[in-house]
């Protein structure tokens, strides 16, 4: 069954970096990735999450482009369907901040997501 977390990690592995869930990270993983939070909202109930570009560089360039493909990959809204059901994915305001950690950069995504069922399914 494809579920909600299998849904998310699907679609953020679509960027051409390997994807995430926060917290998960394996400590051999090579820079850049993204992480994502995931926590399932109640049913019709709005809940917030974020996605992170990790990479190693003095530049917020290559984070910001990534950045800006996320955003128009999800556009107003983005339904991204699964076995009995799907989530929809919102940007929020504001959409990237960047944010350092050392060496360290990340491009910090705020969203807004939703997960329903399709009954029948």
């Amino acid at each position: 069954m494809y579920n909600t977390a299998a849904a998310l990690k699907a679609f953020f592995s679509g960027f051409g970096l390997p994807a995430y869930e926060q917290g998960s990270v394996p400590d051999d993983v090579a820079l850049p990735y993204i992480t994502y939070s995931f926590s399932t909202p109640e049913w019709n109930q709005k809940a917030s999450m974020f996605a992170q570009i990790w990479d190693r560089t003095k530049s917020n360039a290559g984070l910001l482009r990534k950045a800006d493909e996320i955003h128009a990959a999800i556009g107003i809204g983005r339904r991204i369907f699964y076995s009995g059901g799907y989530v929809e994915l919102w940007p929020e305001t504001p959409f990237c901040q960047i944010m350092t950690d050392g060496d360290y950069r990340s491009a910090y995504i705020n969203l807004s997501i939703n997960s329903y069922y399709l009954p029948g399914e």
